[in-house]
This record gives structure tokens, sequence and C-alpha cells, in this order.
């Protein structure tokens, strides 16, 4: 049997730190981190990186992996944590694999997408259209360029948005059409959770995180990167609107406001990956029994779940080795129907899905 790759993650705020230190502890295992702007050590309070406390309950990398003078890419990380899980599944059959950053958790679990090469020239008219214009001229081109990609990546990141579009004119094709159709071997299997809120209460802690981080000093860090403020690691939520306020173009209050709403729309995208990808069995942070169980389940019988959004209905399916177990559709009205009946000792994964739906 393959060795398992516990993957969790959630939107920003949603508690994947604790959760995945104490499953960690449970199957006495080390951490990995999938979120892209923990890597780098100079961003600490803006980045909600795991405290000294936190790190030291459970073996921890790809925290301060990584200086933000380094030029690191997608495939980098792919590379190396693969070669990481490589050695750790030597002396762990579980390991953990935790962040919100779907690009990185995808490109190791899955594999990386194949785009085309782009010429330079190409290239260098997108980046003078963000000097020149603004990234909201960058973000409407990508708004028509490619609806499926705009509704996903972080539009506040250029670096993100230069690549797709350069892609998009040198090929003329959405950038998201060159994502793989099909997941690449691995040798370890994936067990995905999603920390699942409430929207309203989801976007009540991101805004009281937003004040915990500037009562930590989060000013105070920005403002220490201020000199640095180029670097493709800093072009993100909690450091641009600070070095908009320190640039003299809007004011403390209002860096502080945008800190809030750019989080707040960083998560509904990240819920908008989730969503696209499907295979992600939500759970509240405090469904702990539920969790086990149903890590037990999937282990044990080679369970996992895969959902089909349309805009009529929801479809879930339970799947033992890709084979059909069983199937649940919610319609629009919230109505729940079993189509496929699952053994009874599986049917309230589908039944647990079904609510974390409606809520």
């Amino acid at each position: 049997m393959l060795p398992t790759l516990i993957v969790l993650s959630g939107p920003t705020a949603s508690g994947k730190t604790s959760l995945a230190i104490r499953l960690a502890q449970h199957f006495q295992t080390a951490i990995v981190s999938a979120d892209s702007r923990q890597f780098f050590r100079e961003m600490n309070i803006g980045t909600a990186k795991p405290t000294a406390e936190e790190l030291a309950q459970a073996p921890h990398y790809f925290i301060d992996s990584h200086s933000i003078t380094e030029d690191y890419s997608v495939g980098q990380y792919e590379r190396e944590a693969l070669e990481l899980l490589q050695t750790l599944f030597q002396t762990h059959d579980t390991v953990i694999l935790t962040g919100g950053s779907g690009l990185y958790i995808n490109a190791l679990c899955q594999g990386m997408d194949q785009f085309p090469e782009v010429p330079e020239a190409i290239r260098q008219s997108v980046e003078d259209d963000l000097e020149k214009r603004g990234i909201d001229y960058l973000q409407e081109e990508l708004r028509t360029a490619d609806p499926q990609y705009y509704a996903e990546v972080d539009l506040n990141n250029p670096h993100r948005l230069i690549r797709a579009l350069s892609v998009c004119r040198s090929s003329g094709r959405p950038y998201s059409s060159f994502r793989k159709s099909g997941a690449a071997a691995r040798f370890f299997r994936p067990i995905y959770l999603q920390l699942h809120w409430p929207r309203a209460e989801l976007y009540s802690r991101i805004n009281h995180r937003v004040d915990l981080m500037l009562e930590a000093g989060l000013e105070e860090e920005a403002r220490s990167l201020y000199p640095q403020k180029h670097m493709t690691a800093l072009q993100t939520v909690g450091y641009q609107e600070f070095f908009d306020y320190f640039d003299g173009n809007i004011s403390r209050g209002k860096a502080i406001e945008l800190i809030k709403r750019n989080s707040r729309r960083y998560a509904k995208r990240q819920l908008t990956w989730f969503r696209r990808d499907g295979h992600w069995k939500r759970f509240r942070p405090g469904e702990w029994e539920e969790i086990l169980q149903y890590l037990e389940l999937s282990r044990k019988e080679q369970l996992h779940i895969q959902k089909k959004r349309s805009e009529r209905l929801l479809q879930i399916d339970l799947l033992q080795k890709d084979r059909l177990a069983g199937r649940a559709t919610i319609d629009n009205k919230g109505t729940v129907t079993h189509e496929v009946k699952p053994p009874a000792d599986w049917a309230w994964v589908l039944e647990h899905e079904a609510r974390q739906e409606k809520r």
C-alpha cells in the first residue's frame, strides 16, 4: 500500500496550522508547508507563519526555507518537496501537507502544468503595460482573455497576472487551457481535507486576524521590508497596501481597510479553487473524531469523494478505488437525494458532506 499524504488546506484564517500540528502529533509525523508565502524567512507576521512555540510541537519543512531575494518557482518547489517526501516516507507511513496555495499543492500531488514558451518581447510588453497602465488594466485583460483563471488567481499579484497574460498573448489561448487533464504518477496517496466555515464566520475571522497582526507589528514589519518592495515575494496582501501608504498614495486607515478586503477576496478565490478540484472533503476544525474516522476509512477502504457542480445541483460521488460506491445530489433548494446508496458504514461520509454544503 502506498504511504499517505494527508493534504490539509482551506482558506486563509481557517485554522490550518493548529489542526496540522494536532494531526502530526497524532500520527507522530512531520508537516510539509505548501504555503508559498511562508517559505520566506523575512515575512513573518503578514504571512501568519507558525510561531516558535507551534514550530516546536512538530517537525516542519518549507518554513523559513528561502529568502525573498531568491527567485523560487512552483517547479522548484515540486522537485524539492518530492525529494523531501521520498526521505520522510522512509521512516513515516503518513506525512502532513498543509497550506492554502492551491497551485503548489496541485504541483506536488498531481504534477506541474505544461505551458508554451513565451517570447521575451511578449512578456516585456505585458510588464510595460503594468508599469504604464497599472494592475487594473492587466486584471481587465485577464477577465476577458481567461474568465476561468480570473476567478481563481490572486488579482493583486502582478507576477501571476504577467505570467498568465504572457501565455494568453503568445498562444492566443486561455492560460487555463494548458492545465493538465490527468495527474502525474506519485509514490504516495493523497487524502484531501478542507477546513470549512460559513462565509460570514470566515470573514469575521479574517478581519479579527488582521487586527491581531497589526497588534503584533505588521506595519513595522512592512516598513522594514519597504526598501525591497519590488521583490516578487512581497507582491502580496498585507504588504502591498502598507507600501502604498508609505508612498503617500493612501491613508493608514485605508491601507488597513484594504488589507482586510483583499484578504477576504483572497479567501474567496481559494474557495473557488477548491470547488474546481472537487476532491476536497470538508470539515469544521472542531470535528476531530469525524476527521480521524474519515482518514481511517479512506486509508483502509481506499475511499475518496469527487464533487461536480452544475447550475442546478451539486453531485457528490463516493468512490472506492475510482469505482462508484455512493452518490448524493443537492439541488438549489437544498434538497438532498441519495441516488446510489453506499454501504451503511460509509453512508455518513455523503451525509456529512451534504451538511457542509448546506451551511
